[in-house]
């Protein structure tokens, strides 16, 4: 992975900087070297000039409490030594596979195979454990093409400040309820403690990164031990020296690129207009990163609660960065879910060594595997991984993350705030809501994309009325708080209720398409997320911080509803519309359908990132809406042509034309992807 230098510009590999060659910087190997048959040697040196001392010393602990070696937990004494780099590949040295270190096996369910000795039997004895761990100790050494590697990706630690600024203005955009500000602000600061004391007063920094590189392969394959009283900054400082926390940095800063405005990322401007370290550089290099990381972690067969949260991070990043339609995105997904399948996220236990803290955070963490798991699913209109009848999906408590890492005192009395049911009783959005709806959301549409993605068509239309009546049937079920009403003005609440219309929507087109039925609700229920769309935006606009999730609202929510209008509003414009049998005499509010589509474009336009993955979806999307206006609006003259007999319409008229393009709209693919193929 090349890294940028003082001036901007991306360093060669050492091959091609000692050859005085161009290199073209591809990771992880430059098209030279594999030309070259030097793939062993390329290597990108974050400070090429330095010079290890002819015996260098190692890392020391000194006197100060807080030093790299007092933050790795005592245990940690694991060791990596499987290759999994296209580098060790290209030079075929591999090691002795008996060697390779321990993957643990996960969770097993009641058909495993040590389902017969699971009753009455411990299936993993102490011995065992301690004999497992003894072996990780006595694994062969660390690959140092792979610590190597490891070095080149702390050292752009160096650049905390200005993720940590990041970080803070995406958090005053969104808060996020997945992983919380105390979560990520406590892996930030342990972190940085780590690289300070491992690279402060050092003359040769790559040394010591190549040092504390062994160490976060040592904890990485080590498994994280936890007791039931354990702090929050005791556990912090379990979990920070490892590949999966960096990873989770840096995909949470590749992210906020896109959340963040340009002016607020805290990037030095050059007076051409540049930067030192532009966004695009700094979304590829954490991205990289990030990447790197996981890679790491899958050659070391990790199985971990960071895991899961780098995995869902890395999947939100790459949503924005390459689309939820690139193939990376789906990858990314399946990751997740094996891992959550690993740990036992979907059939939690109570185990009396998992502190209340965490065991609250594998529930948001499980809830937001689950919804990226529905969302993706929808958009790619493919079956969902994660099904919510093999799991046991508890639904996290309606408390703030300061409340959940708080003291047990603090803790305690949150907890007295909380009704039956979990949700508080002081009607605060700001905790624990949007986890809890999300997943009651999500519980539904897994039901939506039953009846949507399903071959059959018998008994479709009662199997729709089933769904919507179980979907009405949740919404009772949220706090007066969360219910929503036409005088309700909170961003939140409006969101959890778009997501409801949109479900609707779904199971009407899916109506529509199958049996030519409901077109009426059909364009009722699209006039209505326009409107939601356009209120919530109004709502985000007066506060004066657009949430980052309305831009994806107004792509995969409203495009598809806004063709719908569309169709159906150059349907009803012809000139001889009114002898169309297939249109319904009910009346059509042409002119407000103008009016919303007009203002849906403009809001597009105005929150559309150019950078984001799926822009090119959204804008052909939004080029076939604007066509439809302006065949509308502005139809053009018709030529004379003398009367042809028998009524029958003369052929080439803009009739025909519209005609044509309308059926163009009709097997327009909005829902799954807007797949915008135009022949």
């Amino acid at each position: 992975m090349s890294l940028p230098r003082r001036n901007g510009q991306l360093s060669s590999c050492e091959p091609c900087r000692k050859s005085k060659l161009r290199c073209d910087h591809a990771a992880p190997i430059c098209t030279r070297c594999a030309q070259r048959n030097r793939s062993d040697q390329c290597v990108y040196h974050p400070a090429p000039m330095t010079r290890p001392r002819d015996s260098p010393k190692p890392m020391k602990a000194t006197k100060k409490k807080s030093t790299a070696q007092m933050l790795v937990p005592a245990k940690s004494s694991a060791v990596w030594t499987g290759p999994s780099s296209v580098t060790l590949l290209a030079s075929a040295q591999f090691p002795n596979s008996s060697k390779r270190p321990f993957s643990g096996t996960g969770f097993l369910g009641p058909t495993s195979y040590s389902g017969a000795f699971s009753a009455g039997v411990d299936a993993e004895p102490a011995d065992q454990t301690a004999l497992v761990k003894s072996t990780l100790v006595k694994s062969t050494p660390i690959d140092p093409q792979q610590v190597s590697r490891g070095a080149q990706v702390l050292f752009l630690l160096e650049n905390l400040p200005l993720y940590d600024e990041i970080i803070e203005k995406r958090f005053s955009i969104a808060p996020g309820w997945v992983l919380g500000p105390p979560v990520v602000r406590g892996l930030v600061k342990t972190i940085r403690q780590i690289y300070r004391n491992a690279t402060e007063g050092s003359e040769n920094k790559y040394a010591r990164l190549a040092d504390l590189s062994r160490v976060f392969f040592r904890n990485t394959a080590t498994p994280i031990e936890t007791h039931g009283s354990m702090s929050f900054e005791e556990y912090l400082i379990v979990v920070a020296p490892r590949w999966e926390v960096v990873s989770v940095i840096l995909a949470f800063v590749g992210a906020a690129t896109y959340q963040v405005p340009q002016h607020d990322l805290g990037l030095k401007q050059e007076k051409d207009g540049g930067s030192e370290t532009s966004k695009e550089g700094l979304r590829q290099i954490a991205f990289q990163g990030s990447e790197a990381c996981l890679a790491f972690c899958s050659s070391l067969g990790t199985i971990s609660d960071p895991l899961v949260w780098a995995m869902v991070q890395h999947t939100v990043f790459s949503f924005w960065m390459h689309g939820t339609s690139d193939h990376r995105t789906w990858q990314t997904l399946g990751d997740i879910t094996t891992t959550v399948f690993a740990l036992g996220l979907h059939q939690p236990d109570t185990d009396s060594k998992i502190p209340f803290f965490l065991s609250e955070i594998r529930k948001r963490t499980m809830v937001g595997a689950y919804a990226l798991d529905k969302d993706i699913a929808t958009f790619l209109g493919r079956p969902p991984r994660i099904c919510w009848r093999y799991c046991n999906i508890p639904y996290p408590l309606d408390m703030s993350y300061e409340e959940i890492v708080a003291e047990p005192a603090i803790r305690d009395m949150a907890m007295q705030r909380l009704d039956s049911n979990g949700w508080n009783i002081d009607g605060s959005l700001n905790k624990g809501a949007r986890a809890r709806g999300n997943l009651i959301v999500n519980i539904n549409r897994e039901n939506v994309l039953e009846v949507s993605l399903s071959h059959r068509n018998d008994r479709l239309e009662e199997r729709i009325q089933a769904v919507c009546k179980t979907a009405d049937e949740m919404r009772s079920t949220l706090p007066p708080f969360l219910q929503w009403t036409d005088a309700t003005e909170d961003s939140d609440v409006a969101s959890l209720h778009l997501d409801f219309l949109y479900q609707e929507f779904l199971l009407l087109q899916t109506l529509f398409k199958r049996t030519g039925n409901g077109r009426d609700a059909l364009i009722s229920k699209s006039s209505e997320v326009i409107t939601i769309l356009l209120q919530m935006v109004t709502m985000e606009t007066r506060s004066g911080q657009v949430h980052p999730s309305i831009i994806a609202d107004l792509c995969y929510a409203g495009l598809p509803a806004a063709g719908v209008l569309s169709t159906e509003l150059l349907r009803r414009s012809q000139p001889q519309a009114h002898l169309d049998p297939s249109i319904p005499a009910t009346p059509f509010p042409r002119s407000e359908v103008i009016q919303s589509l007009s203002v849906f474009l403009s809001q597009l336009n105005t929150f559309l990132n150019k950078q984001q993955g799926d822009y090119e979806i959204c804008v052909k999307g939004q080029k076939v809406i604007s066509q439809v206006l302006d065949r509308v609006l502005a139809p053009a003259p018709a030529p004379y042509e003398a009367p042809v007999p028998g009524g029958l319409l003369p052929e080439n008229t803009v009739l025909g034309e519209d005609m044509e393009f309308m059926a163009f709209l009709e097997n327009f693919d909005w829902e799954q992807e807007m797949r915008l193929t135009f022949g």
